[in-house]
């Protein structure tokens, strides 16, 4: 009996002392997963903005170039920001799913609301060396000043010919349809609103 009271005296004491630890560990590392978080979002807004910056500048290049703007309650976009750069660009940012997983990321118009700046990847899970490769450079750097009217089309590789269209890759057909899909949802969703908080 003894021993089964000081095992369970044991457990608890251990379970105690665990149970701290982890509670302080999360303490000290919530505010650098923050920071870190925060890092690659004044990143990826940068990068679609075409705004220069380097690891140890990026805090004050984006608070000198770049205002956030909280979308009207009314709207239905409680605690969502969008971003207003210094050029008159507006930037908000996208999230949904990819072919494989959830896509996160930024995209920048132009001050008329109807052509792409820039667009980034923040994160994404697709899968490496074929759909992962929307993140690469040489395809986001596609976006810049095609039209998201009527709407935003990834044609197959080599394909794109309208103002509103870029190139797909081979390989990545499945991941660069979401990619189309998920953009142009966002965008019929956002600029709306991003209008009518402009107005207000």
């Amino acid at each position: 009996m003894k021993d089964k009271i000081k095992m369970i005296v044991f457990v608890l004491v251990l379970g105690s002392i665990l149970t701290t630890s982890l509670v302080a560990v999360d303490a000290l590392t919530n505010p650098y997963i923050a920071a870190n978080q925060r890092k690659k979002l004044q990143s990826g807004i940068l990068e679609a903005a075409g705004i220069k910056f380097t690891d140890a500048n990026i805090e004050e290049v984006f608070s000198k170039q770049v205002q956030p703007r909280d979308f009207p309650q009314s709207l239905g976009q409680p605690g969502r920001k969008y971003y207003v750069t210094s050029a008159g660009d507006v930037i908000f940012e996208y999230r949904g799913s990819g072919f494989q997983d959830e896509i996160y990321g930024t995209i920048a118009l132009k001050a008329d609301m109807e052509t792409i700046k820039g667009i980034s990847i923040v994160s994404q899970k697709e899968t490496p060396g074929l759909g992962g490769r929307i993140g690469e450079p040489a395809f986001l750097g596609q976006f810049g000043n095609k039209k998201v009217v009527p709407e935003l089309r990834i044609a197959g590789e080599g394909k794109a010919s309208g103002d509103n269209e870029v190139n797909g890759m081979s390989g990545a057909t499945m991941s660069c349809n979401a990619f189309q899909d998920l953009l142009n949802s966002e965008l019929k969703k956002y600029i709306p609103a991003i209008k009518e908080a402009i107005k207000k």
